[in-house]
């Protein structure tokens, strides 16, 4: 959760293909209220940077409430040693000083809830290059005034046979 709306577009790209659904709020009474209506969720990742109450201290009360839930900080380099403390003494799974790394993001978050290692960056980058190409291809092909050119199938075109 975090009060700015560009965080909260970061972590969706950064988390957008994982396997598990994202739930955002903007304030600790907003993380409570979602908390309350969905009992299953396992991880938060929290900005320490909030309206109200502090991330850290909304973590701290998280993990003191619910246990089990895993708990993850996105901090700025100045926070660093009170977050270290709050590590030391068991209070965070893990944190991310802004900008965080994608990569290291996922593979910590996979690895706090006992998925599976997910892609690294190029292979999603391939994945997306090829869904591209794919895309491309099943697009129809236009002429040089930008006109749509709509024939019968190439001869052993199976596109649209079952």
């Amino acid at each position: 959760m975090d009060d700015e709306e560009s965080i909260h577009r970061a972590l969706e790209r950064t988390l957008r293909r994982e396997p598990y659904d994202l739930l955002h709020a903007y304030d600790a009474g907003e993380a409570e209220a979602i908390l309350e209506q969905h009992p299953e969720v396992r991880a938060i990742v929290c900005d320490h940077y909030m309206p109200g109450t502090p991330g850290l201290d909304f973590m701290i009360h998280v993990r003191r409430t619910k246990p089990d839930v895993i708990a993850i900080l996105l901090t700025a380099q100045a926070d660093l040693a009170m977050v270290m403390t709050a590590m030391n003494e068991g209070r965070l799974h893990r944190f991310f000083t802004k900008p965080w790394e994608g990569d290291e993001v996922r593979r910590s978050l996979r690895e706090l809830l006992g998925l599976p290692a997910g892609t690294d960056a190029a292979a999603r980058d391939r994945d997306a290059a090829r869904e591209e190409r794919l895309r491309r291809t099943m697009a129809p092909e236009q002429d040089e005034d930008g006109a749509w050119v709509i024939g019968p199938p190439s001869p052993g075109d199976d596109t649209f046979s079952k």
